[in-house]
Formats: C-alpha cells, sequence, structure tokens
C-alpha cells in the first residue's frame, strides 16, 4: 500500500437536475454547460426523454423539438457536445411512467385509448403509463438502448419510474393481472386493493415487483449495449413511506444489483430535515453505492440555506448532490456564489461502484473510561477498526493503492495502522474527536471506494 499523501484529490459529484432541452433561459447549451462548469460543477442530469417523446431524433420515441425549417432539432447532442467540450458528465433523465405535460396531448390520449395507462379508483383514465404491461416495458426498454447506441453518455438516469399518489392503479387490466399474481379473484374491486381494504398489503407489494421488473429491464437493456454507463434512479427522500405511497423499494434494488446509484430527492428547505432524510438512507445502503444527495435549490429560503444542505451532505459522507433545478436565481446567481465558496476547488465527479466491490466492517469506538491516573492519554476514544476484505475478482496485491481517512467529509491526518489478513485489509486508528469517519479508497483498476460512515459521537 503506497504512501498516503498529505491530502486527497477531491472526489464528489457536483451535479444539477434541468428540465428544458435547450439549456437554461436563452442561453443555449454551451454557455448552460460552461457556467455549470466553471464554477465547479461537474455533472449535468438533462431531461431529453419522457420515454414516449424525446428530444433528439428517434425511431422509438416521438420528437417532439424542431429546428426553424421543421426538421427534428437534436437537443440530446448539442448538451453532449457542450458537456464533453468542458468535462463534465451528461446523464440523461428519463421520465419513465409520467407522460406529462411536456408530451402533445394528441399522443397521451393515444395511450389512453390503448388502455396503456394506469386508471383511478373513478375510472378516469390517466397519463401514468402501467408499469406491469410488457409493451410499456418493451417501450421503455427500446428507448434505452437506442439513447446509449446513438450518444456516448457517462449515465442514464430514470425519474418517475413508480406510481403516482392517490388511488391508481384500478384499472380491469390491472385487476386481471393481479389476480393472476394472487391465484384468485378480487370480489370487491377495487375496495379491497385501496388503503383500508383487506389486500391492499398484497396489491402494493405487487406494485413494488412491477416497478422492480421495470427497472430491470431497463438496467439489463443499458447494460447490454455498453456496461460502463451508469445507471441511476431518482427517489423518493423518506423511504419507508415511499414503499407504501408510491411504490418504490430502493433497498431492494440495492440488494439485487439493479442501479449503479441512487439520486435521493432530499427536498426540504429546511437543512436538518434534509440531513435527516440522507443519515437514514445511508444506515440503509450501508456505502453499497453512491449516494448523491438531491437537493432543492427552489425550496430554499435563501442560499445560506443551500450551503448549509451541501456542508451537510459532506460532514455525513454523502458521494456528492444534486441540485433541483438549475434556472431561474440558481443559475443567475446563485451557482456563481457557489463557485466562490464551496465548489471553488474542483473534483472529480466518481464512476459509480459497480462491481465487484469490497466489503466494509466497522469494528469498536466510542468513548472509553479513563482512570484519573490517566489523564494524559492522547485520546478519550476506544481504537476503531475497519474490515476491508476484497472480493475474488479484485486482483491482490495491489500496487499503487491509496488509503485515506476522512472526518466530516475533510481529510483527517490521524495516524492509523494496517495490516493484511488473506484478502482483508485491516485498518485501525485511535479517534482524537468525535465526528463522521469515512474510509476512502483508490484500488488500481477497479475504481474509487468509500467506506459506510461512522459517527463517533
Amino acid at each position: 500500500m503506497s504512501e498516503t499523501p498529505s491530502e486527497p484529490p477531491q472526489v464528489e459529484l457536483r451535479g444539477a437536475w434541468i428540465h428544458s432541452p435547450t439549456g437554461v433561459a436563452d442561453w443555449g447549451w454551451d454557455k448552460t454547460v460552461k457556467t455549470l462548469s466553471d464554477n465547479g460543477f461537474n455533472a449535468l442530469f438533462a431531461n431529453l426523454s419522457w420515454t414516449v417523446t424525446s428530444d433528439y431524433p428517434s425511431q422509438v420515441s416521438v420528437p417532439v423539438k424542431k429546428n426553424a425549417d421543421g426538421s427534428i432539432r437534436d437537443c440530446l447532442q448539442e448538451c453532449l457536445d457542450a458537456c464533453q467540450k468542458y468535462g463534465v458528465q451528461l446523464h440523461v433523465w428519463v421520465v419513465v411512467c409520467n407522460m406529462g405535460e411536456h408530451t402533445p396531448e394528441k399522443i397521451r390520449a393515444t395511450y389512453r385509448e390503448a388502455k396503456r395507462t394506469q386508471v383511478d379508483a373513478e375510472g378516469k383514465a390517466s397519463d401514468y403509463l402501467a408499469p406491469q404491461l410488457y409493451e410499456n416495458q418493451k417501450l421503455l426498454q427500446d428507448v434505452l438502448k437506442e439513447l446509449v447506441t446513438k450518444y456516448a453518455v457517462d449515465g442514464v438516469h430514470l425519474d418517475y419510474i413508480r406510481y403516482p399518489f392517490g388511488k391508481y392503479d384500478c384499472s380491469e387490466q390491472a385487476r386481471t393481472d393481479f389476480e393472476a399474481s394472487l391465484g384468485r379473484s378480487v370480489e370487491n374491486w377495487p375496495e379491497e386493493i385501496l388503503p383500508k381494504g383487506a389486500l391492499r398489503g398484497e396489491y402494493r407489494q405487487w406494485c413494488r415487483d412491477n416497478i422492480t421488473a421495470m427497472l430491470r429491464g431497463a438496467r439489463e437493456a443499458v447494460k447490454a449495449v455498453n456496461p460502463k454507463i451508469q445507471l441511476s434512479v431518482a427517489v423518493y427522500g423518506h423511504w419507508p413511506s415511499a414503499k407504501e405511497s408510491v411504490a418504490q423499494d430502493a433497498e431492494a434494488w440495492v440488494d439485487e444489483g439493479l442501479v449503479d446509484f441512487l439520486c435521493p430527492m432530499n427536498y426540504s428547505g429546511k437543512p436538518q430535515e434534509a440531513s435527516s432524510w440522507l443519515q437514514q438512507q445511508q444506515a440503509i445502503i450501508q456505502g453499497r453505492v453512491p449516494i448523491y444527495s438531491g437537493l432543492a435549490n427552489y425550496m430554499c429560503e435563501d442560499i445560506e440555506a443551500l450551503k448549509k444542505e451541501i456542508q451537510d451532505t459532506r460532514v455525513l459522507g454523502a458521494d456528492g448532490f444534486i441540485c433541483f433545478q438549475y434556472k431561474g436565481i440558481f443559475a443567475e446567481e446563485w451557482l456563481a456564489l457557489l463557485g466562490e465558496e464551496l465548489t471553488h476547488e474542483s473534483a472529480v465527479a466518481p464512476v459509480a461502484y459497480g462491481q465487484p466491490r469490497p466489503d466494509f466492517q466497522w469494528n469498536g469506538g466510542g468513548k472509553r473510561p479513563i482512570p484519573w491516573l490517566l489523564f494524559w492519554e492522547e485520546s478519550d476514544y476506544k481504537m476503531l477498526e475497519c474490515r476491508i476484505t476484497f472480493t475474488d475478482k479484485m486482483k491482490l496485491p495491489m500496487q499503487g493503492l491509496h488509503v485515506w481517512l476522512l472526518r466530516d467529509g475533510k481529510h483527517c491526518d490521524a495516524p492509523f495502522h494496517y495490516q493484511w489478513e488473506e484478502r482483508t485489509l485491516v485498518l485501525k486508528f485511535r479517534p482524537e474527536t468525535g465526528g463522521y469517519y469515512r474510509w476512502r479508497l483508490t484500488v488500481p483498476d477497479d475504481g474509487v471506494f468509500f467506506s459506510p460512515t461512522k459517527y463517533i459521537d
């Protein structure tokens, strides 16, 4: 293992979501991406696909953006050119189930009439695609295959891969499919599958299984074309309630290896609330995939609140952050102010962990009782150990392996000891003070890995 540098190179994804297919206001993509890059941001999540429609030439979905001469405009290529020019990662933001206002009403009506959308308890068809239908799953897969085949993007970012709030899906097709999975008929439809209904639990699990199957197919489609393209999902911030309300089970997705990273929408103008959600997410994920905390700049009362939310992501050990969204005052004023203070030093947007990945296990730590005769001891804390076990697929010995200790998101120069036990690297140190501790490893040929965050009171 090589010597630890005095300061690790900054590894942090600093991103922004943007709905506009042509960039900020009248800036165009070149100025939009340059401004982002000039202020220390390194990733853009640009909404250029709504599954049934696209903002680029497509043989699968319906292109909706036109040039002045009536030809199809390739907004994706314009955005990609600018991102490659300024060294910014491009993750194409794909809205999955929600056709939304971006989709012309004529197209939405076609899907409703074809009974490919969800229906509410009153029998009204929505603009949300039914995720269990083969034709809708196949459409998403074909869209993604075409997208990653034609464009050298860094990632595909899925949004609205969920059920809508409310009493959905109560269509006759949903009834038929649910009954098939249940193995018997449902006598009182939809009453039995609505909140407080006798079959509510079984029904919501069926809904979660539908969303997971849709995600599974999407991942297979992307990775079949290029395994290096990162697949991510925007998920609700409060995961326990999201399993019921919108049928998203982020923990199950990580367990199955369906995502390269997650972008929880920790949307709150109150930094304490956003940080609380992030801590819950990290406790569940335990560093198995990167978490880039989604921050709602539009909900922040002022830039100081946004700064606090960004600082908290670093202290708590998130792998990065994404601001929603890139327009208005954030684009015209706040971005430059962040660039002067919080993002002025350049950072490399990490590549998602992928597989294989070492296993991290923390042991020990916390305060220790110290007899009065030993009051001169340097630390009041117990020895803290982290055992890092590398899989058989990772090469050993590792020449050029770098290890850094981080506290509250910054390099910590506390001395540490290390030793090898076959394929396990054991790292030990005694904390000098409380805080959020984390190990960062640079592994030759395999990438950058972070341990789960360990809090010492």
